[in-house]
């Protein structure tokens, strides 16, 4: 069966821009991360679901991954599993729209380099890019044990 999925490229004027996914499926959410990116070196893509972001994920390089925690087919967990068994360097950002704490540091012991709360401010979508930049990829890291 083949997909259709609706991916819009943004092209910065530099060559070689910071390769970034948006996976979202609230059109607030994405608005807000395509302004903070607006003239900024960035080439950014955006899958609704998991799936589609799972197969764009197997064929593209990207530096970095926005994902909402509750997705329509799926939640960010199921995407952050797939993208650190498959060894791929992306550095991963939870955008958490209940903003319980318990959802923070569960995402964060899953190997999230970075939780933004919903609604996002552009100021925490600042910071998330400037920490993928200055850090480059992820470290062979967290998946840290939870105590029983």
């Amino acid at each position: 069966m083949q997909h259709k999925f609706k991916f819009k490229q943004w092209r910065s004027p530099m060559d070689n821009g910071l390769p970034v996914l948006i996976v979202s499926c609230r059109p607030e959410n994405r608005k807000m991360l395509m302004r903070a990116f607006d003239g900024l070196p960035i080439d950014s893509y955006t899958a609704h679901t998991l799936e589609q972001a799972k197969e764009v994920l197997r064929s593209h390089p990207f530096s970095v991954v926005f994902c909402e925690e509750r997705l329509p087919d799926g939640v960010y967990r199921d995407l952050l599993m797939d993208v650190r068994l498959n060894q791929r360097n992306v550095r991963f950002v939870v955008m958490l729209c209940t903003g319980e704490w318990e959802g923070y540091a569960e995402a964060m012991r899953l190997g999230a380099e970075e939780v933004l709360r919903c609604p996002l401010l552009p100021t925490d979508i600042d910071l998330a890019l400037i920490h993928a930049i200055k850090n480059g990829p992820p470290h062979e890291k967290r998946m840290m044990a939870v105590p029983a």
